[in-house]
């Protein structure tokens, strides 16, 4: 062994500096090559990460129950950006016993809906006894005096589901008084608001040709 590496002597001492050119280029080579590929992995990497993150989410559906004065009451698959008159018409719109003017009073058609949510529509019924409640605010300051509770055959308020601001407008009657009388339904004569004493005669005589229980 030691006779092969003396026999090289000569040569090494000759090329000595080709040798260590050749060798540090060697050393520059694979250098560069271990940081070519710890760069291009941590690329892929990178690229794995950023595509699970910002994956856009696919299940944009939602499932509502819609119940109570509609013609087809049941649970229904809504996209995500549904709107309560959606729900309504899905569910074939509103039936005869269904009290339009409460829902457009106290309801937003055009809210977003949200998952699982519940949707009651209330029955006349339903408001005229009191189990369905008025929004009071939406109606004493933001619903405009544009509707009538009077029934198809009389111009009389209804007082069982007339307003606040209805009730505040018949004469003798303020805000204190109609809200008494809002409190004090369902009725089912008009002279029940002397019964059940929500007015005093004398007011009670200013309305009573002026509002009905139906």
């Amino acid at each position: 062994m030691g006779g092969i590496i003396k026999s090289f002597q000569p040569f090494i001492k000759k090329y000595a500096v080709e040798s260590l050119l050749i060798g540090m280029a060697f050393c520059i080579g694979g250098v560069s090559i271990l940081l070519f590929v710890g760069e291009k992995g941590m690329k892929d990497t990178n690229s794995v990460v950023q595509t699970e993150t910002y994956t856009p989410q696919k299940n944009t559906e939602i499932v509502v129950d819609v119940s109570g004065a509609v013609k087809n009451p049941f649970v229904y698959s809504f996209h995500s950006t549904a709107r309560f008159i959606d729900a309504i018409q899905k569910a074939g719109g509103l039936t005869d016993e269904a009290d339009a003017a409460f829902v457009s009073r106290n309801i937003n058609y055009a809210r977003i809906l949200s998952d699982q949510e519940k949707i009651y529509i209330p029955f006349l019924s339903d408001t005229v006894n009191g189990v369905v409640g008025e929004n009071k605010r939406i109606i004493e300051y933001i619903q405009p005096n544009t509707f009538s509770n009077s029934s198809p055959d009389s111009k009389n308020i209804n007082i069982n589901t007339a307003s606040l601001l209805q009730l505040d407008q018949l004469p003798g009657v303020g805000k204190v008084q109609a809200d008494a009388i809002i409190k004090g339904k369902p009725y089912y004569a008009v002279d029940d608001l002397i019964k059940n004493k929500i007015l005093p005669q004398s007011t009670y005589e200013k309305i009573k040709d002026l509002v009905s229980v139906y």
